[in-house]
């Protein structure tokens, strides 16, 4: 593992516009970008310009709840072949918290696709022949009109980390909506177990300052 990846340049804004294109206009290989949004675009939106950069790629969520009016945007984004193969990973309460959707979403994806988990983390993977991208999110994959805080790392350093709890859930547990707390909290703990912690190392500071350039983003509506 890259000991520094935590200390690389950051690209940092606030982002007030609904164009959540603004938000990665230096998206490039390695790169990091951390930024605010006030609620004028969501976590799809964000994917939607992510996926616009990388190009057609796979694509994994994982949220503690979904909207279908989002889960209708990835089924658009999969039709116009910019999502080559979509999952979902989610809390094994969303069956009983948005039961009207289960079915819906078990037949735009298939079960196989989906499985649970105990999950409030939210996060994206996107991938494919030329980037490793994961996104960082407070943001469900759902409307969000408040304060969000998102952060975009491209590169295999985040992006596996997070793919090794993916797997282990996607192999040890049922497809579909399990609702099961037992199921889900023995998935959980196997994982944890085997997973070695991590021994903390002297941090390398970065010389390179944070480059602040949402004021001129900011500066189009």
């Amino acid at each position: 593992m890259n000991q520094n990846f935590r200390f690389k340049p950051a690209e940092i804004g606030a982002f007030k516009h609904k164009l959540s294109d603004l938000a990665v206009v230096n998206f490039a290989p390695e790169c990091r970008i951390l930024g605010l949004t006030n609620g004028h675009f969501s976590l799809i939106d964000l994917i939607y310009s992510v996926l616009k950069k990388t190009g057609k790629a796979r694509v994994i969520v994982a949220t503690w709840s979904a909207g279908i009016k989002d889960i209708y945007q990835v089924q658009w984004m999969m039709q116009t072949d910019l999502i080559s193969d979509f999952k979902l990973l989610t809390d094994h309460s969303y069956t009983s918290r948005k039961s009207n959707y289960v079915a819906s979403i078990e037949d735009i994806f298939g079960v196989q696709n989906i499985r649970t988990s105990e999950m409030h983390a939210k996060f994206v993977l996107i991938e494919n022949d030329k980037y490793k991208v994961a996104i960082r999110s407070s943001m469900n994959l759902n409307a969000n009109k408040t304060c969000e805080l998102f952060e975009i790392d491209e590169g295999p350093d985040i992006y596996d980390f997070l793919m090794s709890y993916v797997s282990h859930t996607f192999d040890n547990m049922e497809p579909g909506f399990v609702e099961e707390s037992a199921k889900v909290s023995a998935c959980v703990a196997a994982f944890f177990n085997k997973t070695e912690n991590l021994k903390s190392s002297q941090p390398v500071q970065s010389s390179a300052p944070a480059r602040n350039w949402w004021e001129i983003n900011n500066k189009t509506e």
